[in-house]
């Protein structure tokens, strides 16, 4: 998008089930291939081959990396943050649907989502705060 920093890092986009991967890695700090394929059983079960051909292209793209570990199986820990994902995720629905315009994406959401008053007032607030990206105020 014409809005992306040069400087940032680009990272190839995350499949659905990579981020439930990632999520998973995220919550935990690190996770093995058996504690994911654990915790996803009951919505994904999915067989070894898979799991690890997961991690792989996960290891490949750079999200995810081997640590060290006395035990036998490879423990992953994340390799980018949560919040780094989250701002490239935004900036590129934010292209693709709402062509670039917060304002846009900012009036759908209130428009479509269940905002209660303490968080109507929260944005208030937000909006009344200097943008720390030096972005114009109207």
């Amino acid at each position: 998008p014409p809005g992306r920093k040069k400087n940032k890092k680009s990272f190839s986009e995350l499949s659905p089930l990579e981020m439930e991967f990632m999520r998973i890695i995220w919550d935990r700090g690190n996770a093995t291939a058996a504690e994911i394929k654990d915790i996803l059983s009951s919505s994904h079960p999915l067989a070894d081959t898979t799991v690890h051909t997961i991690l792989a292209n996960m290891r490949k793209k750079n999200y995810i990396k081997p640590i060290p570990t006395v035990e036998r199986a490879l423990r992953f820990a994340p390799q980018i943050s949560r919040d780094i994902i989250a701002g490239n995720s935004l900036r590129r629905l934010l292209w693709n649907f709402f062509g670039g315009s917060p304002k846009r994406l900012m009036a759908y959401l209130l428009k479509e989502e269940k905002v209660d008053e303490r968080e109507m007032a929260e944005i208030r607030q937000l909006l009344k705060t200097p943008n720390p990206k030096g972005g114009k105020k109207s």
